[in-house]
């Protein structure tokens, strides 16, 4: 991110006046908090398909223990 020709960092950010670097500090919070919903929603994805792997295989384990004692009986 940059305003002008400078790239903002911590050490000529009291450059700028207090509007620009608060406008500056909410755009930056503004993208950390779109990167953390990005990361939350993928995490969420993933623990949803490891939750309905894990059920399916219980399912699975289910379904052959089944057959195996109706053959038996």
């Amino acid at each position: 991110m940059a305003y002008g020709d400078v790239k903002i960092t911590r050490f000529n950010m009291h450059q700028l006046p207090p509007y620009e670097r608060m406008q500056y500090l909410r755009e930056r919070r503004a993208a950390a908090a779109e990167v953390a919903q990005k990361n939350a929603s993928t995490a969420n994805s993933f623990a949803s398909i490891q939750s309905n792997n894990a059920t399916e295989m219980g399912n699975l384990i289910s379904k052959m223990a089944m057959q195996r004692i109706s053959k038996t009986a």
